[in-house]
């Protein structure tokens, strides 16, 4: 949760712990699976959780509100799978709205996500960069 206004945020990652479950009548009810995944598999869902949740926050901390244009990272979300199904990248509209506030080269942005994705094994996303990036060059610019 962030107020951009008071420019303050708070993040908790637990509930992003593929192994655990949770009570949709009692928040504070949390259980484990009765098969958990593996320990490299959990690291890897927990970390492209946790990416989804800071940018979105982050963006929140410097100002920008919920999309409604396109699928996007900053889209709303109602409950934990509509979050999860939310893709980890921002859309043309929001991109350009972060590259004005923060004045920052696409095109370098990208290369560095698409380092990160890689060395994280994080296959989808790093596809995604390789896949939209010229796209995406040729509308935010």
């Amino acid at each position: 949760m962030a107020s951009g206004i008071q420019r303050i945020a708070v993040f908790s990652l637990l509930r992003y712990d593929p192994n655990l479950t949770f009570c949709t009548e009692f928040w504070w009810k949390v259980e484990k699976i009765p098969q958990p995944l593996g320990e490299r598999e959990t690291k890897k869902v927990v970390l492209e959780r946790s990416f989804k949740l800071l940018v979105h926050e982050t963006m929140h901390l410097l100002g920008l509100d919920h999309c409604i244009y396109f699928s996007c990272v900053m889209n709303g979300a109602g409950h934990l799978q509509e979050d999860f199904a939310q893709p980890l990248f921002l859309c043309p509209i929001c991109l350009k709205k972060m590259k004005t506030l923060v004045g920052f080269d696409v095109a370098e942005r990208y290369g560095r996500l698409e380092e990160i994705f890689v060395r994280h094994e994080m296959k989808n996303e790093a596809k995604w960069i390789k896949d939209s990036s010229s796209s995406l060059l040729r509308n935010v610019m």
